[in-house]
């Protein structure tokens, strides 16, 4: 008898795409097969973000594209988990009745008896239960197993989920609750089977990587960094999503002395108004620069991604102008910009003073043009260095891949000529000219 199947589209989010591939292994121990497309299956299962509006329009477009299927007969049932159910499962039952189940992150180790149960046709409930964070974190029923991916050279490991911080115009303590740490044994032991599934780059995720282990009274994030250059053989550990009030000396020196640990940090800083960032519950610029200042000090070659709000409301232009000025003064390698958009439960979004949606874009455009001016004078300084590149692509017309100071799929990329090699390998390269929209072109010179 064939097994019910399930499919599990694509998650966009980086925390969101670690549960997936822990949940698709604990669906196929429950019994039921792993779909590769939605028209084969039986269940279809939907990991959400909720983080921004725009995020959450993506979670809704594939909600109401897989309710179509559904209605199609393509599929004979849904299921809608992670942070937009976690938020607002009540509502989404009431407006999306084609979904079978809402399950949010406290109740995700129910998934695979969810499916079982839709599987063999049994009653279930639509909106599964919240449970407290707290309860939810006794319960330790998460699976500790991952489904191989199909680009396996780049792999995301969730250190730590939650966060303590209290920023105002953020929903994640809402929707994932209070820092959780993992344990340092834990994190490596993923990480070995990450690299035995092929992981060549090793990706340190959380919603603030840098308040790893402080929920137990420490900041562990040194050691882990130590950790996991010594005891397993990733060839890169990228840090990302580390706030800079968080990242002290010890990470920075754990970064400059193991090899394995790239050159590479993405620390927010949302804006550089003393007053906004007062507003946001962030930490003053001087912070950051200091912070910054110690990264540069300690590792010169260090990459540095950032990301900035704009329009928070009562942003002036004198407001924005600071953060320009900081902007040109830092000089970030990568900038990730957003309008504010308000999230409703959080301080921010109650908060007089709204700035006009098009002064907001207005200033997006400012700030990503800004941006691209520095990208292009530090590309220019690096041209004639020679990098070692991980290759993601490859084909008869060429092939393209990053080096240690760039993220995938939202920092620069090298096309290589003369490459031979097969992606997951590593090639030296040497740049030759930068074409813009943040790509250079090099020659490889060995695989």
């Amino acid at each position: 008898m064939e097994r019910p199947s399930v499919y599990f589209p694509p998650a966009a989010c980086p925390k969101a795409r670690v549960d997936l591939e822990k949940y698709q292994v604990a669906v196929e121990d429950a019994g039921l097969a792993i779909a590769a497309e939605a028209k084969r299956a039986d269940i279809v299962v939907i990991f959400t973000c909720g983080f921004i509006d725009d995020a959450k329009r993506e979670s809704i477009a594939d909600i109401l594209a897989y309710s179509a299927l559904k209605k199609q007969g393509s599929v004979k049932a849904i299921v809608v988990v992670g942070c937009l159910p976690q938020k607002y499962g009540l509502e989404l039952a009431k407006e999306v009745p084609q979904v079978d189940a809402f399950i949010g992150n406290t109740e995700l180790p129910t998934l695979p008896a969810v499916l079982r149960r839709l599987a063999a046709r049994q009653p279930i409930e639509k909106l599964a239960k919240s449970a407290s964070f707290e309860s939810a974190a006794g319960r330790a029923a998460e699976p500790r197993r991952f489904k191989a991916s199909s680009e396996p050279w780049t792999r995301a490991v969730l250190i730590c989920d939650g966060c303590n911080n209290a920023c105002t115009y953020c929903a994640i303590p809402e929707m994932r609750g209070p820092l959780k740490s993992r344990t340092i044994d834990s994190i490596v032991e993923e990480v070995n089977v990450l690299v035995d599934q092929g992981a060549k780059e090793i990706v340190l995720a959380g919603q603030d990587t840098a308040s790893f282990g402080r929920d137990r009274g420490k900041a562990e994030l040194g050691d882990l960094l130590r950790a996991l250059a010594s005891r397993t053989p990733a060839h890169w550990i990228r840090l990302a999503y580390a706030n800079p009030e968080n990242l002290d000396g010890d990470v920075v020196r754990a970064i400059r002395d193991s090899a394995t640990v790239c050159h590479y940090v993405d620390m927010p800083i949302q804006h550089a108004s003393p007053e906004l960032l007062a507003k946001m519950g962030r930490p003053s610029g001087e912070t950051t620069r200091h912070t910054i200042r110690n990264l540069r000090a300690a590792i010169p070659d260090i990459a540095l991604r950032t990301s900035v709000i704009v329009g928070f409301p009562g942003e002036t232009e004198g407001d924005f102008k600071v953060l320009l000025d900081f902007l040109r003064e830092v000089r970030f390698d990568m900038v990730g910009v957003f309008a504010f958009s308000p999230q409703p439960g959080t301080g921010a979004a109650g908060l007089g003073g709204r700035v006009p949606r098009r002064i907001a874009d207005g200033r997006l455009v400012e700030v990503v043009s800004l941006q691209d001016e520095i990208a292009r004078a530090k590309a220019q300084a690096a041209i004639g260095s020679t990098l070692e590149v991980l290759v993601e692509r490859a084909s008869a017309r060429g092939a393209r891949g990053r080096s240690q100071y760039d993220m995938a799929e939202v920092d620069r990329v090298i096309r290589l000529k003369n490459c031979t090699a097969s992606p997951g390998e590593f090639v030296r390269a040497r740049l030759e000219r930068y074409v813009g929209t943040y790509q250079f072109e090099a020659v490889c010179l060995e695989a």
